[in-house]
């Protein structure tokens, strides 16, 4: 294991470079969890980041650093006129110097304090979510404020149940469908090989291409869950990313935060929360079910309102399975399966069609 007692350590380190240049939110909390636990090298890190950050920009001619190191030490005298600590950089093989001088130049502005977040674990400061997300202006954000799950649609046709006191936040305009999350969601998501879908919480990371689970990661708790009800998905702890276990149908992983332990068992109902047991254990596939008791089921097993007409749907049977399925596409099917439509309003789902019965 590295023990990043230099600056090469951590140029050299693969993990710390992605981390850098990439910013990934499920690299964040990995991070934060080091400079906790090594916080006498926190100024190295930041130095180490800095000079990351210039290797990884557009290369120059040596001869163009002349004029960019003047800039640098420009900066350096306006700052220590300011009475702002010059950044130390120490360690270096002889040929690193130029870069040292562009690293304190980085480090001087802005981007570094941003990159930073310039926070501690329990600072007081707002949550490590806030600052994963205040640095992506496509991320956007949902609260369940309510008392029982909430229904969320993404844009590529996915969905989550969110439990109370639940907090997502998403992101569906990259190459990669990424969501953060703090609490408890069932997630349904549709396939699409290539943009995997990532959920990042503070202890896990799961990668599907589509799939039904349930994430539990709260806080102010000392377990984690991912169960998996349809599918396949990839599962790691944030301090070990390159351990990861892969969970099938009926497969759950339980992660000790205190010991980073994770354990892969078989899926037991009895370990399931109560707000979300009937979404993850409900059988959703039917065979000449009423649609009526159908739309009934989802209403309930997804805490939505759908209205309908019983009588206008009288004699109209679905078959098919759902399990797995995105919320939306599950009510494209069944409409589409006795020539009825729907639309939402608000908060609620209207049915409409016609009778089946000759």
């Amino acid at each position: 294991m590295t023990s990043f007692d230099t600056l090469e350590d951590f140029l050299a380190n693969d993990a710390f470079r992605e981390w850098v240049t990439g910013r990934r939110p499920q690299d964040y909390t990995h991070w934060q969890e080091w400079l906790r636990q090594h916080p006498h090298k926190r100024d190295l890190y930041e130095q180490a980041a800095a000079l990351c950050l210039v290797l990884h920009s557009k290369a120059q001619p040596e001869a163009q650093y002349t004029g960019e190191i003047e800039q640098i030490k420009q900066a350096i005298r306006e700052a220590s006129e300011r009475h702002v600590p010059a950044p130390r950089i120490r360690m270096l093989r002889p040929g690193f110097q130029w870069l040292a001088g562009l690293a304190a130049l980085v480090i001087l502005g802005f981007f570094l304090k941003d990159f930073i977040w310039n926070s501690t674990m329990g600072s007081g400061t707002p949550p490590v979510e806030e600052k994963i997300i205040a640095t992506k202006n496509s991320w956007k954000k949902v609260m369940n404020t309510t008392q029982s799950a909430q229904l969320i649609s993404l844009a590529d046709g996915s969905s989550v149940l969110l439990s109370p006191a639940g907090q997502l936040w998403y992101n569906m305009q990259a190459d990669q469908r990424e969501i953060y999350l703090i609490g408890e969601g069932f997630f349904e998501v549709v396939k699409d090989k290539n943009r995997p879908f990532w959920v990042y919480t503070p202890f896990l990371t799961t990668r599907v291409v589509g799939t039904s689970f349930q994430v539990q990661a709260s806080q102010d708790q000392k377990i984690a869950f991912v169960k998996v009800k349809t599918g396949k998905v990839t599962v790691n702890s944030m301090k070990d990313p390159d351990h990861y276990l892969v969970l099938e149908k009926n497969e759950q992983v339980k992660l000790d935060i205190v010991t980073n332990q994770l354990t892969k068992q078989t899926l037991a109902p009895a370990l399931h929360k109560p707000n979300l047991t009937s979404v993850l254990s409900d059988n959703q596939n039917f065979e000449f079910t009423p649609v009526t008791e159908v739309l009934s089921r989802l209403q309930h097993t997804y805490h939505i309102k759908i209205e309908f007409n019983p009588h206008t749907l009288q004699g109209c049977t679905f078959t098919g399975d759902l399990n797995g399925v995105p919320f939306a596409e599950k009510m494209r099917l069944i409409c589409s399966a006795v020539e009825a439509s729907y639309e939402t309003q608000g908060d609620t789902i209207y049915v409409t069609g016609h009778s089946c019965t000759p």
